[in-house]
C-alpha cells in the first residue's frame, strides 16, 4: 500500500524525479510505502549490507525515480534508520523494479513481515558499477550520507 495523498501533479512530478524532500514539503508529510518483506537473491547479505526486499507487485502506483534514498522504516512497532535502493540493480544485470531496504543496527528475520518505509531524501541515482567491490565501496559511502541526512 502506498500513501495516497499525493494526488497533486506537483507531488507526482517531484516523486517521479526522486525529489522526495520537495514532495514531503508539498504534502506536509513524509512519503511512505507499506509492503511485505519477501525473499530476494540474498546478495546484500554476502556484501555485508543485508536488505529487506519489498513486494511491489501490488503497488502499481510506486512513483519514485530509481536511486538510493535515506529512509526510516518501521517494523514490529520499532523504527530504524536506513537506506533504500529503488531500481533494477544494473550491476547484477537486474531486470525488474525492486525496492531493497538496509536497516542500520538491525539483526533478525524480516521475511513475511510488513514494513513501512518513510522516504526523507535522495542520496544519488542508481548506477552500474564495474565490480561488486566498487558497489560495496559506494554502499559504504551511501550509508554515511544516509546517516548524515537522517541525523
Amino acid at each position: 500500500m502506498i500513501q495516497h495523498d499525493h494526488d497533486s501533479p506537483e507531488v507526482v512530478e517531484a516523486l517521479s524525479k526522486g525529489n522526495v524532500r520537495k514532495a514531503n514539503e508539498l504534502m506536509k508529510s513524509v512519503y511512505w510505502i507499506h509492503a511485505l518483506v519477501v525473499h530476494g537473491n540474498h546478495l546484500g547479505r554476502t556484501l555485508g549490507y543485508p536488505t529487506a526486499n519489498l513486494e511491489l507487485t501490488g503497488n502499481k502506483t510506486f512513483l519514485l525515480a530509481n536511486g538510493v534514498y535515506a529512509v526510516k522504516a518501521e517494523v514490529n512497532h520499532l523504527v530504524y534508520s536506513g537506506m533504500a535502493n529503488a531500481g533494477v540493480r544494473p550491476t547484477i544485470a537486474g531486470k525488474t523494479l525492486t525496492l531493497e531496504v538496509n536497516l542500520f543496527d538491525f539483526t533478525g528475520d524480516l521475511y513475511g513481515k510488513t514494513m513501512v518505509v518513510y522516504f526523507f531524501d535522495r542520496i544519488r541515482d542508481e548506477k552500474k558499477f564495474d565490480s561488486l567491490d566498487q558497489l560495496v565501496q559506494q554502499i559504504h559511502q551511501d550509508k554515511q550520507e544516509a546517516t548524515r541526512l537522517l541525523s
